[in-house]
C-alpha cells in the first residue's frame, strides 16, 4: 500500500526539488541505457555504478527505467541482436576496431561481443539524443504547468505536512540526544 502511496510522493519530490532539467534528462537517458541491456553481466554494474557516480536525477532513472525495461522486452531486445549482430559480424570494416577494443584490459571484462549488450548499446546511443531533448522539454513543461497545481493540492499539503513533522520529530529527538549526553 505505501509503495502507491511513494509514487506520486516521489514525482512532487521531482517537481518541487532544485534539481535542473537536464539532470532529469540525463537520468531519463541512464534509464534508456540499464534498460536497454541485459541485467546479468559487468555492463549492468557499470551502469549502476554510473547511477551512483555521476550527477543525475535518481528519481527519474528509477521512474523511467520500468518504460524503457518493458521496451526492450517487447521487442527491442530482437531489435537490439540484429543490431549486434550486424556490428561484431556482418560489418567486416569494423573487426580491426574490434580487436583493438576487447584487447584492451579492463574493457575486455564487459561482454562488448556478445550482440544483445552490444546492440543494446548501439540502440541506446541512438535513442540517446532524442530521449534527452524530449525529456529535458517535459521536464521543463511539468514544472511550468503542474508545479503550482500540486504544490496548491490538498495531496501535496499533507506531503509537505508530514515532512515538517518529520523534521520537527527528528529535531526533538536530536535535542534530547543532547541534553541526555
Amino acid at each position: 500500500m505505501f509503495s502507491l502511496i511513494n509514487i506520486p510522493v516521489k514525482i512532487i519530490g521531482l517537481l518541487e526539488s532544485n534539481v535542473s532539467d537536464s539532470e532529469i534528462a540525463l537520468g531519463v537517458c541512464l534509464a534508456l541505457f540499464i534498460g536497454f541491456t541485459p541485467l546479468n553481466g559487468p555492463m549492468a554494474i557499470l551502469l549502476a555504478i554510473f547511477f551512483f557516480l555521476f550527477k543525475i536525477n535518481r528519481i527519474s532513472t528509477l521512474l523511467t527505467l520500468p518504460l524503457f525495461k518493458i521496451c526492450y522486452l517487447a521487442g527491442g531486445s530482437f531489435l537490439a541482436d540484429k543490431i549486434g549482430s550486424y556490428l561484431l559480424i556482418d560489418a567486416g570494416y569494423l573487426n580491426g576496431f574490434w580487436v583493438v577494443l576487447t584487447n584492451f584490459p579492463v574493457i575486455a571484462y564487459l561482454d562488448l561481443n556478445n550482440t544483445i549488450i552490444n546492440g543494446g548499446l548501439a540502440l541506446s546511443l541512438i535513442f540517446a539524443a532524442p530521449i534527452y531533448f524530449i525529456s529535458r522539454k517535459v521536464a521543463s513543461i511539468l514544472r511550468e504547468k503542474y508545479f503550482t497545481k500540486l504544490k496548491n493540492s490538498k495531496f501535496a499539503k499533507s506531503v509537505l505536512g508530514l515532512k515538517i513533522a518529520h523534521k520537527t520529530i527528528s529535531k526533538i529527538d536530536a535535542v534530547r540526544n543532547r541534553i541526555k549526553k
